[in-house]
């Protein structure tokens, strides 16, 4: 221990940065360093995605008792007594009012092989229980299976977080089990392990199932699509309501029969969402002699442009480092299996 006062010191080594004592206990950055003060939300989003988050999912019930459920990065402990912990649902979302008001809630920490369940639950407009072994704690809350670490909670408080609620339960019990989480960062999904004891993966861990084509396309669509999907829902869009909107994109004119190839949606789903997607002004949808014509608008262009530029970025981060020309011999590839198959 040291008396008197001390000058703190920082130290990065990243090529410009230095830190100079100015005074007892602070420090200031050198003025080469550039600050953004001004910022999009795409910028911040981008920004935060650097800090690596475990992944949960938050069940409940709504007012008419049926389960809800969704998936959220934002979980964090608050105190040890009372044993109070926070997530915050958007606004936006179809379950935050029944979040918002909820008496009772459970928070799932998923474990790393949870990807597809976490990628479930991070969709909106569908049923997200559908098929899965559900059982119900003593609140009377939907719990499921195979969670690392399970907190039943009930309701501290909520709070006003801009355009979230900021959600904070207190721990009534919990269940635990070991095994390793699942954590997202850098807008794809991660495994946390210790850096000291983390063993490199060689090619002699690798088994005839790393040889498949469809296993390689499933996982690197299942790692790509996690983060995107997630900025999907966040606009307000479930994913076939972003394939259409995108298929339409630059005021494309489409048949219904070439619209439900380009969205993987059965005929009946997508007339029915095209009906519903034309109320909203997001497209036309006309029928003529058992025929359908679909078309995009304004509206519905700008609500996916954002989407268009993400997804961009993400090819750049997936393809770092890959020679030129490598994006459209895979692009070719990928066309000539669609036409094949």
């Amino acid at each position: 221990m040291t008396n008197g006062p001390v000058t703190q010191r920082i130290t990065d080594r990243r090529p410009g940065l230095m830190a100079r004592p100015f005074g007892e206990g602070r420090t200031m950055l050198d003025k080469s360093v550039a600050t953004t003060k001004s910022f999009s939300s795409r910028d911040l989003r981008d920004a935060l995605s650097s800090f690596a988050t475990g992944v949960t999912i938050v069940t409940g019930v709504d007012g008419k008792g049926d389960p809800v459920g969704m998936t959220v990065s934002s979980f964090n402990s608050v105190s040890m007594e009372p044993p109070l912990v926070l997530w915050s649902v958007t606004k936006t979302a179809l379950s935050a009012p029944a979040f918002k008001d909820a008496k009772n809630f459970a928070v799932h920490v998923l474990a790393s092989d949870q990807m597809d369940l976490s990628n479930r639950f991070a969709k909106s407009g569908q049923d997200k229980f559908e098929g899965l072994n559900i059982q119900f704690n003593d609140s009377g809350i939907p719990v499921l299976d195979g969670a690392l670490t399970r907190f039943d909670c009930r309701m501290w408080a909520t709070y006003e977080g801009g355009d979230h609620w900021i959600i904070v339960g207190e721990v009534e019990s919990m269940v635990s089990q070991s095994g390793e989480g699942l954590v997202f960062c850098g807008g794809s999904y991660a495994t946390a392990s210790s850096i000291r004891g983390a063993a490199m993966t060689t090619d002699e861990d690798n088994g005839p199932i790393e040889s498949l084509l469809i296993y390689n396309l499933a996982r690197a669509h299942t790692q790509m699509g996690a983060n995107f999907h997630e900025a999907v829902a966040e606009a307000g869009l479930s994913v076939p309501q972003w394939r259409i909107l995108a298929s339409l994109f630059g005021m494309k004119t489409r048949t219904l029969a070439d619209m439900v190839r380009r969205t993987f949606v059965s005929p009946r789903k997508l007339h029915n969402l095209l009906q519903d997607m034309h109320a909203e002004g997001l497209l036309t949808f006309t029928e003529a002699d058992g025929r359908g014509s679909v078309s995009g608008t304004l509206a519905g262009q700008k609500r996916v442009e954002h989407l268009f530029e993400l997804g961009k970025k993400q090819e750049e981060e997936a393809l770092a480092g890959a020679a030129s020309g490598e994006l459209e011999q895979l692009l070719v590839v990928l066309k000539r299996i669609i036409a094949q198959t």
